[in-house]
């Protein structure tokens, strides 16, 4: 393309080109053939237009398919050479203008020196990031962050993390255990051999049977929460006194609360029980009048809120105050007399 025909292009359009070569010149190498030759091998004599059209029109540009990445383990990849290049180039370049919604025409193509290049598939590797511990930021291409100017250390965290290399005693230990592991399956497989312990005995005194030592065990009582009576056998679940049924309330003894917090197996929610009314003397409100305005004394006031007048002893009280009875002083003095004759007796 002349330079005239670059400036009457709109400038969106020359920025995509210039941007297109920039990424193609990337991968092309130093080393260059003829820059007239196309892509057989011959000079080209036609117009650059009809020198790009050639490799599309080619049925002998294969781009052979990305391999099974399980398969790169297992056998060494040969290098496969691509003598098109100039074709990938330019489907590299159609791809990237179809996703920004433009379009190449052939005639704006300048076609490279096509060259025989050798590609090697190799598997998919993950970009390490590692971030300064200081604020946080990314690294770039330089060791120093661009936000604080520290240097990178061992501080700083990588993402993602690095594997940790087994160490020799590791190694030793994981050799050990794999030839171990083919021993015992070369081994016949044995069947355990089941071995009774010694019993202790005693002869029996009535003659019978020899008493065996059995481990000491502690017998597990439940008592009922309503009428303290003992449960009959540890797996009664019902009183035989008032019925009850055994609940998380009723008590175990030993306790087990360690093991059992929310009550123990077997055992029933408890009841909600309604408690019992209990009867209380009726309690009268005492209340004060004032004697002067006839007006109801507030609770806790001293004095009078209509007059002033302060609470005494003329004051209106309702119920009225009880007054304890008086005894008769002739039962007294009898009293007193029997009293006396019993001191001088004794």
């Amino acid at each position: 393309m002349s330079t005239q025909e670059n400036q009457n292009k709109p400038e969106g359009l020359s920025k995509y080109i210039k941007r297109m070569r920039t990424v193609l010149k990337k991968g092309s190498t130093k080393s260059s053939i003829s820059s007239t030759k196309d892509i057989t091998g011959k000079a080209s004599t036609g117009t650059p237009a009809q020198a790009v059209k050639a490799p599309f029109n080619n049925a002998e540009a294969p781009i052979e398919p990305h391999p099974n990445p399980g398969e790169l383990s297992t056998k060494i990849q040969e290098p496969t050479v691509v003598s098109h290049w100039s074709a990938v180039q330019q489907a590299k370049a159609q791809a990237l203008f179809a996703k920004y919604g433009l379009s190449l025409e052939p005639g704006e193509w300048k076609s490279p020196s096509d060259m025989t290049v050798q590609r090697v598939t190799k598997p998919i590797r993950m970009r390490v990031r590692r971030t300064c511990h200081r604020c946080q930021t990314t690294f770039g291409p330089d060791k120093v962050c661009v936000n604080c100017q520290h240097t990178r250390c061992k501080k700083c965290p990588r993402y993602p993390a690095p594997k940790s290399k087994p160490t020799e005693p590791e190694q030793g230990a994981v050799r050990a255990l794999l030839e171990e592991k083919k021993a015992r399956s070369a081994r016949p497989v044995e069947l355990p051999r089941t071995t009774q312990k010694a019993e202790l005995t005693i002869p029996s005194r009535s003659g019978g049977q020899d008493l065996v030592r059995r481990p000491v065990r502690q017998r597990v009582r439940r008592t009922c929460h309503k009428c303290e009576t003992l449960f009959p056998t540890e797996d009664a679940t019902e009183c035989i006194n008032c019925g009850h049924l055994r609940c998380k309330i009723c008590p175990r003894d030993p306790p087990k609360l360690r093991k059992w917090p929310d009550g123990y197996p077997g055992d029933a929610e408890p009841s909600i029980d309604i408690p019992q009314r209990t009867w209380r003397k009726p309690r009268q409100r005492v209340r004060y009048t004032c004697h002067v305005c006839t007006t109801l004394y507030r609770s806790g006031e001293r004095n009078c809120s209509s007059c002033g007048q302060e609470r005494g002893p003329s004051t209106i009280r309702d119920p009225p105050k009880k007054i304890k009875p008086e005894f008769d002083p002739e039962v007294v003095m009898r009293v007193q007399e029997r009293l006396a004759q019993m001191n001088f007796g004794a």
